[in-house]
């Protein structure tokens, strides 16, 4: 980290979903959770809140994966339990099948952890062209 002026301004050190922050001479100055100093968001995520609501018929669990749990702890900032109701409701609203409340929660652990964000629709065609297929349904 570094001031205006471009002077060393201290450090931080991320761990198990905390950042812990120190001055130039290794003091704690503080603990906050989540990543520090926080991720500029420049991408739009309204869409990902348009498809918790609608639901997807297929593909679900891989939206859980590598987008719904993201946002809701990395971007929304929902504690587990919040994020827990919130995927199964959405996994539940549309198609059959069942999911294990300790998968969710082991996602959402991991997630809180490695700190990740979820992708952009750009970067989620490129990686999983199959689930941008059925959100762009879904989306219109």
């Amino acid at each position: 980290m570094h001031y205006p002026d471009d002077t060393p301004a201290g450090y931080v050190i991320y761990q198990n979903g905390t950042s812990k922050v120190y001055d130039e001479d290794g003091n704690l100055l503080f603990e906050v959770e989540g990543v520090f100093p926080p991720i500029p968001s420049k991408v739009n995520y309204s869409w990902i809140d348009t498809i918790l609501e609608k639901g997807l018929p297929d593909g679900r669990k891989r939206f859980i994966l590598y987008v719904a749990s993201r946002y809701l702890v990395n971007v929304k900032n929902l504690n587990e339990d919040e994020a827990l109701e919130k995927l199964k409701e959405f996994y539940y609203k549309t198609g059959s099948g069942k999911i294990y409340d300790t998968w969710i929660r082991s996602v959402i652990k991991g997630v809180k952890t490695k700190g990740l964000r979820p992708p952009s629709l750009k970067k989620l065609q490129e990686k999983d062209p199959e689930l941008y297929e059925e959100i762009r349904r879904v989306l219109g």
